[in-house]
């Protein structure tokens, strides 16, 4: 995050691999470092059909609003040099 600006496009895939890897819901899942949206995406996906008790479903619920929100910021804020 190196801009003033914030309606700049300012982070980079590694900030984004740094964020998810301090969210304790998505701290052992591929996908995390390096950044690599589509196998966490899996990953989560994946532990929600597995999840079979309460406490399972509640940490993949947690997951998943984790995801969702790193999603939104991927999205609005990645800077991808193309």
């Amino acid at each position: 995050m190196n801009h003033p600006n914030y309606k700049q496009r300012v982070l980079t895939e590694e900030d984004l691999s740094l964020i998810a890897g301090g969210v304790r819901a998505l701290f052992d899942l591929p996908g995390v470092r390096p950044w690599n949206r589509d196998k966490l995406w899996a990953a989560v996906l994946d532990a929600l059909i597995d999840a079979r008790t309460k406490a399972e479903r509640e940490a993949v619920q947690q997951a998943l609003g984790a995801i969702q929100a790193l999603d939104a910021v991927d999205q609005i804020f990645v800077r991808r040099d193309e």
